[in-house]
């Protein structure tokens, strides 16, 4: 009785051990592709190639025809939150950076970068997202179930988001940090229309 209940600890160690090595190497692989999505190539090709599904994909605009208007008031809650942190950014640099010559074209200057950058990162996580919704629904209806990996790192090397979630948090939540020092609510305010518009519009199309 002895003997088996130690050879089932020596295997349940092995177990853990095999389970722990098998957990490295997969963080290890998916932390070496999410460096290889920072390659300015990569870069370029994965958003070339959003673009192109977005342009030719029969299956994309079946699902985005009937859901246009909806990820037009999204994208538009997007264009409000990145202006009002563009403008907090743009005021604060403005002030940081009173004493040089052309501080207010330098304020300028980040606060359109900020603005950019923040839209572009917010839409393009969108995009994204849609992307892999009308393909689920592709999937779904067709009868084919594909069961993906779950957990964050790997939604980021499998969707190829790295970039976008890195522009979305330089350029939408760190403005909204800096806002929050002095006007919480407003901050909380931003943070509720840019997380709820794609939060509401993701439950209304799931019905």
């Amino acid at each position: 009785m002895l003997n088996k209940l130690d050879k089932l600890k020596n295997l349940n160690k092995q177990d853990v051990r095999r389970a722990v090595r098998h957990g490295e190497r997969e963080l290890r692989a998916a932390g070496g592709d999410m460096l290889t999505q920072l390659n300015p190539r990569n870069i370029y090709r994965d958003a070339r190639d959003l673009a192109i599904k977005f342009a030719n994909e029969d299956v994309l605009h079946a699902y985005l025809g009937p859901r246009m208007w909806g990820v037009v008031i999204v994208v538009l809650a997007f264009v409000l939150v990145s202006t009002v942190c563009s403008i907090a950014m743009m005021l604060l640099f403005g002030r940081l950076f009173s004493a040089l010559p052309l501080s207010g074209l330098l304020a300028l200057l980040i606060g359109a970068a900020v603005w950019v950058v923040g839209v572009a990162g917010q839409v393009y996580v969108f995009a994204i997202w849609l992307e892999g919704r009308a393909a689920q629904r592709d999937r779904a209806e067709r009868g084919i179930r594909v069961e993906m990996p779950k957990g964050f790192l790997a939604y980021l090397k499998y969707s190829r988001a790295l970039v976008p979630w890195i522009a979305v948090t330089l350029c939408v939540a760190l403005p909204l940090l800096v806002i929050a020092q002095r006007a919480p609510l407003q901050a909380l305010g931003l943070l509720v229309v840019a997380a709820g518009a794609p939060a509401l519009f993701r439950k209304i199309d799931g019905r």
